[in-house]
């Protein structure tokens, strides 16, 4: 791509992040759902492409925005994944992880992927490949502290607390793991595995949707995913041949749901989470903490930006 996307991206994400933290910890999930959705819709409107809006979790769901088809001015065709505000519920209680996101690519980059739960295993640049998600948790803790080089009691991962995940847990700790239970946030905790600092290994289900942006991200910093879509029954079975997908044993990679080295990724924190800072309010208006990627360059920004509502007002 011609234009680095990333820094036009990044002002629809903080717009949505803003608009959310304005209302952050008040209680009402939908109510912060639907400000960040219409925030960055209409930041993101205004770029002078014609974006294919592509795996919107929240689509046709009820009392909830809409995303249009289309976004843009018009210009070259692009996809674009939104998630205006992950971990929703966590912002509007005042916990932490919450985050909005934006991926664009070129045309035909981003492959649809039915709305369904998916199990990742992910990982950083550092261990690569050496992960399989046929084996069991406890060899992929093992596989992953002898590529690090760490006592398997060194190794972190990082896990949804889920009750879905009592027996997951269970193993990893008896292997000797160290955790890090989240409340919510997937994509953040997958991102705190990918960049090594907070964790070694990203670990359970989630929507198989952000495992999309997750592998965005990877083809812009690297890493390694692995992840499987589990069905509970023959409707789950032909949303995903919607999708294109008959092979129901498949393990999908990042060339999988992302398929083009031409992407750009944008996030911006709305709670302190895994991976970013939330916003910080101040006297004359507020402090967000954001990152960018281009896969292309390989370049990645983390941005700290100071907004003067004196100047120009969000709200």
């Amino acid at each position: 791509m011609n234009i680095n996307y990333g820094m036009e991206i990044v002002r629809a994400t903080e717009i949505a992040a803003l608009t959310a933290a304005r209302i952050q910890g008040l209680g009402n999930h939908k109510e912060i759902l639907n400000e960040a959705r219409n925030a960055i819709n209409t930041t993101l409107n205004r770029l002078m492409i014609n974006g294919f809006v592509i795996n919107d979790r929240f689509k046709k769901r009820d009392k909830i925005v809409t995303l249009p088809t289309f976004l843009g001015q018009g210009g070259p065709n692009m996809d674009i994944m939104v998630v205006a505000l992950e971990a929703h519920r966590a912002a509007a209680d005042g916990r932490n992880n919450s985050t909005s996101y934006t991926v664009i690519a070129e045309d035909g980059t981003i492959k649809p992927i039915p709305n369904l739960q998916m199990y990742k295993i992910v990982v950083g640049p550092k261990v690569g490949e050496v992960i399989d998600i046929n084996q069991s948790p406890a060899a992929n803790v093992k596989r992953v502290a002898r590529v690090l080089r760490k006592y398997t009691e060194n190794v972190t991962v990082c896990i949804l607390n889920r009750e879905r995940h009592r027996g997951l847990i269970k193993e990893v700790r008896s292997c000797g793991a160290r955790i890090k239970l989240i409340e919510e946030g997937e994509i953040s905790g997958c991102l705190a595995a990918i960049s090594g600092q907070k964790a070694d290994i990203y670990m359970g289900y989630g929507f198989a949707p952000e495992g999309t942006v997750v592998a965005a991200a990877i083809r812009c910093l690297g890493g390694y995913l692995e992840g499987k879509i589990s069905y509970g029954d023959d409707s789950d079975r032909a949303r995903a041949k919607s999708s294109g997908i008959d092979n129901f044993d498949k393990v999908f990679r990042v060339e999988d749901l992302i398929n083009s080295r031409k992407i750009s990724f944008a996030a911006t924190g709305v709670t302190d989470g895994e991976f970013l800072e939330g916003v910080r309010f101040t006297s004359t208006g507020a402090v967000t903490n954001s990152f960018v990627a281009r896969s292309e360059t390989r370049t990645y920004r983390n941005l700290i930006t100071n907004h003067f509502f004196d100047y120009n007002p969000v709200f």
